[in-house]
């Protein structure tokens, strides 16, 4: 199972969320860089970014601090904001491996199959559910649709890999969703990744024993309650 250590950006600093509240962001360091060659040196093998403001702005907003991650040399997916075909080749030619596409899963999917053709085996869909309904614009807009049926049309858009997110639970330490994880990638044929929630190696537990393909794992490793360590060699065995 893949584990990815998580870099929120926030004005270029590297913070967590609340269930996805931007008005009171916990900072957790001033240097993506750094961040990210502390998560490196770990083992780990390829990092979940996000830009926040970019998700806000609807384009790419970081752009120095992703080019700081890039300098480290460990791969890293990047989402939030990726509107348009330029924003997801700016992203890629950056460094990132993988660009993340959220609001575009459910308002364009003719753009997530374009970026499909177009970057072969390099996009990833972020589904953000709260209260089992799909919310977009960094979890600000509901959509009335469920993470299945967005998640089925993302797959025939040419996509194989899916993050899901349990808004109500992110940043909470309460618990990530395994078994939602799990079925949503039973019921729309796809790799899925979870994320939200993650408190504990029990969480990690939860997510193989489920056969989830992998987890995102943010706050519990700022605040030091999962070691990184630890989580990528029970991830292994």
């Amino acid at each position: 199972m893949l584990i990815l250590p998580a870099i929120d950006l926030l004005g270029g600093r590297v913070v967590r969320l609340r269930q996805g509240a931007f008005e009171d962001p916990t900072v957790y360091g001033t240097d993506p860089g750094e961040v990210a060659a502390r998560f490196r040196e770990a083992g780990a093998e390829r990092l979940h970014v996000v830009d926040l403001d970019g998700a806000r702005a609807g384009r790419p907003v970081n752009l120095e601090a992703l080019g700081r991650i890039a300098a480290v040399g460990v791969p890293f997916e990047v989402g939030g904001g990726l509107r348009t075909l330029d924003d997801v080749g700016a992203v890629l030619a950056l460094g990132a491996s993988l660009a993340v596409l959220g609001t575009a899963a459910v308002a364009r999917l003719e753009l997530v199959a374009a970026a499909c053709a177009r970057f072969p085996g390099r996009i990833v869909c972020g589904i953000d559910a709260k209260g089992g309904e799909v919310a977009v614009a960094g979890w600000r807009e509901g959509t009335g649709l469920t993470a299945s049926l967005v998640a089925r049309r993302v797959r025939e858009a040419g996509v194989r890999l899916v993050e899901y997110t349990d808004v109500a639970r992110d940043g909470m330490l309460t618990g990530v969703d395994a078994a939602g994880a799990a079925r949503l990638a039973r019921e729309a044929e796809v790799d899925v990744v979870a994320s939200g929630g993650v408190a504990s190696l029990d969480d990690v537990r939860a997510c193989k024993a489920a056969g989830v393909f992998g987890l995102i794992i943010g706050k519990a490793l700022y605040e030091r309650r999962i070691d990184l360590e630890e989580a990528l060699l029970l991830a292994k065995e």
